[in-house]
C-alpha cells in the first residue's frame, strides 16, 4: 500500500510538472510592420470606396453575404482588385479546392506587386505547412503562424507537456484588402464553407465592412501579426529538399487554376463577373454606426483586463434589450453567469430566442454533451430552443435555402448532412452582432475572437423576421410537454411532427453524451 502511495505521489509530481513546461518555440527576433507603412489612398479600390466614405463620415457601410458561392467570389474578387496589400488571419485554411484556388489568386496578386500577409492559426497548419514555406520564398508573402506546436510531427506531445498553452487558439477570421474593405464572420477557408464539399457543408455568414470599421480591423490585425506568439513559418517549420519546392508550388497552383474552370461545382457557383458590375449591382452597402468588438492577442498567453475582453464590451455596447433576443450559434454552452443574465431578462419580459445545432447536425458532438446538460434548465427559464436539422428539408422556401446554403448544394449526388456554423445575434430590432465569436466558454475565456456590432433596426428586423417565418422548416423547436418531457417539433410537408426522444439520437450515444456531461471539462467547449 506504502508503494502505490509513493508510486501515485510520483505521478502526480510528474503530470504537475510536464503541465508546467512550455514547449513554445525559441522566437528570433522579425521586423515588426504595420498596415500604417503601407499607402493605399491611390489605389483602385480606394478610388471606388473613398467617395462613398467621404458621404458618410463616422460610418461604416456594410453587406451580409448569406450565399456561400458569393462569399467566396466576393474573396477572389478583392484578391485579384488589390493593388497594394492584402492582410488575411484565418483559424482554418485548408488543403483543398477552395484553399487551393483562394492561394492562386494570392500568388497572383503578389506577382503584381501587392504586399501579402497570411496569418494562420497553427493548430490547423500542418496540412499546409509545405505551402507555406514555399509560398515565404516569394518576395512579396510573409506567413506566420500563430501560438505554434514545437513538435511538428508529434503534436500530442505539445498537448501533453503544454495543455494550457495549446488550447488556447487564434479563433479570428479578418480579410483586409489595400486597407479599404474587410470581411469577418464564421467562414474558414475551406470547401464546405463554400458550397463545394461533396457530403458536409456549413451554413454560415460574412459581412462585407467598408469605412470606419476597417480601421479598426486592420489595427487589430497589426496586433496579432506582430505579436509575440505570432511565428514566421520558416522558424517553425524547416525546410526540406523533399518536400514541395517554390517552383513545384506554383505548377500546382496554375494546373489547379485550369482545372477550376472544368469543375461543374466550382463554375455554376462563381458568376465571374466583373468587379464593376459586382460593385454597383450585388454590393448595395448600407451605412450605419458600427463598433467593432475583438480580443486582445495577449489573452492567448496572460490575464488580460476584462476590457480587453470581446465578451465584456459585448455586454457593455449592446443595448439592454427590451423586447426580444435572436442568437444564433453553431456552439451554444452558457455559463453560469451567461445563464444569470438569461434568466434576468426572460424574468423582465424580453423573449430570447436560441437556433444551435441539433445532435446530428453538431460537428463536435461533445459540445452537444454540455449543451443538452443546460437545455432543460433553459426551457424552464422561457427561453426558445431551436436545433439545426442536419439536412435541409425540401418545404423551405428557395430564398432562405439559398440564403443558408447556396443554390446547388442539395442536387449534389451524395450531400448527406449540414451544419450550422453562423455566429451572429440580433436586439430588439436594433443592433445586429457578427462574428467569429460562439456563445460558448471557449470564446469566452480561451480562444481569441473578432466582430462587429452593427446599429441596423433594417437588418435586425430582417433577421427576426425571417426566423418568424421558417424557423420550424429548418430546425427542431425544442419545448416542455404538458408532462414536463422534452419534446422536438419540426415542420414536414404533411403537417407538424412531434418526437418524444431526440432525433437522430441512438441509445449508446445518448449514455456517452450523459458519461461526458459529468467530466469537468466544460470550460474547454
Amino acid at each position: 500500500m506504502r508503494f502505490h502511495s509513493v508510486l501515485v505521489l510520483c505521478l502526480s509530481c510528474c503530470l504537475c510538472l510536464l503541465q508546467a513546461c512550455s514547449t513554445l518555440p525559441t522566437r528570433q527576433a522579425v521586423t515588426s510592420s504595420y498596415s500604417t507603412q503601407i499607402n493605399t489612398q491611390d489605389s483602385y479600390l480606394a478610388q471606388l470606396f473613398e467617395p462613398l466614405k467621404a458621404q458618410y463620415p463616422g460610418k461604416t457601410g456594410f453587406h451580409v453575404l448569406y450565399n456561400p458561392p458569393q462569399a467566396l467570389e466576393t474573396r477572389l474578387q478583392l484578391i485579384n482588385e488589390a493593388q497594394k496589400t492584402l492582410d488575411l488571419q484565418y483559424y482554418i485554411w485548408d488543403n483543398d479546392k477552395v484553399g487551393a484556388l483562394a492561394l492562386a489568386a494570392i500568388l497572383r496578386a503578389a506577382d503584381r506587386g501587392v504586399k501579402v500577409r497570411l496569418l494562420i492559426d497553427d493548430n490547423n497548419s500542418k496540412g499546409l505547412e509545405s505551402t507555406y514555406l514555399a509560398l515565404s520564398q516569394h518576395p512579396n508573402i510573409q506567413v506566420r503562424v500563430f501560438n505554434p506546436y514545437r513538435f511538428r510531427k508529434m503534436r500530442a506531445l505539445d498537448i501533453l507537456l503544454d495543455y494550457n498553452r495549446i488550447t488556447r487558439r487564434m479563433h479570428n477570421k479578418t480579410f483586409i484588402a489595400d486597407h479599404q474593405v474587410a470581411l469577418i464572420g464564421g467562414r474558414n477557408m475551406s470547401n464546405q464553407y463554400y458550397d463545394v464539399g461533396e457530403s458536409f457543408q456549413f451554413s454560415d455568414m460574412d459581412v462585407v465592412l467598408v469605412g470606419s470599421a476597417v480601421d479598426d480591423i486592420r489595427h487589430s490585425f497589426d496586433e496579432y501579426w506582430n505579436h509575440e506568439y505570432a511565428y514566421p513559418i520558416t522558424q517553425v517549420a524547416k525546410y526540406n529538399p523533399q518536400r514541395l519546392s517554390y517552383k513545384g508550388l506554383r505548377q500546382q497552383l496554375a494546373k489547379h487554376w485550369e482545372n477550376m474552370h472544368l469543375d461543374n461545382d466550382l463554375t455554376q457557383d462563381l458568376n465571374h463577373q466583373s468587379f464593376e458590375h459586382w460593385f454597383k449591382q450585388d454590393l448595395n452597402l448600407d451605412w450605419v454606426n458600427a463598433t467593432v468588438i475583438k480580443d486582445s492577442a495577449n489573452k492567448i498567453n496572460k490575464e488580460i483586463p476584462r476590457e480587453q475582453h470581446l465578451s465584456f464590451q459585448m455586454k457593455n455596447i449592446f443595448n439592454h434589450p427590451q423586447s426580444h433576443v435572436d442568437l444564433v450559434s453553431a456552439y451554444f454552452v452558457p455559463d453560469k453567469d451567461a445563464r444569470q443574465v438569461i434568466k434576468a431578462l426572460t424574468n423582465e419580459g424580453v423573449q430570447i430566442r436560441v437556433l444551435t445545432n441539433s445532435f446530428k447536425a453538431n460537428d463536435v458532438p461533445v459540445v452537444h454533451a454540455f449543451y443538452a446538460k443546460h437545455r432543460r434548465e433553459l426551457l424552464e427559464d422561457n427561453v426558445q430552443l431551436y436545433e439545426f436539422l442536419p439536412v435541409l428539408p425540401s418545404t423551405l422556401d428557395s430564398g432562405h435555402r439559398t440564403r443558408l446554403f447556396g443554390t446547388q448544394k442539395f442536387n449534389r449526388k451524395g450531400f448527406s448532412r449540414s451544419s450550422l456554423h453562423a455566429k451572429f445575434m440580433a436586439l430588439d430590432n436594433r443592433q445586429v452582432f457578427i462574428g467569429s465569436f460562439n456563445f460558448d466558454p471557449r470564446s469566452v475565456y480561451l480562444n481569441t475572437e473578432i466582430g462587429v456590432i452593427l446599429d441596423s433596426p433594417g437588418l435586425a428586423s430582417v433577421i427576426n423576421e425571417n426566423m418568424d417565418k421558417d424557423l420550424l422548416k429548418y430546425s427542431f423547436q425544442v419545448k416542455l410537454d404538458s408532462q414536463n418531457r422534452i419534446i422536438w417539433t419540426t415542420e414536414t410537408p404533411s403537417g407538424l411532427k412531434t418526437y418524444y426522444h431526440e432525433p437522430y439520437l441512438k441509445w449508446w450515444q445518448k449514455i456517452a453524451l450523459k458519461l461526458m456531461a459529468i467530466l469537468p471539462i466544460e470550460g474547454q467547449m
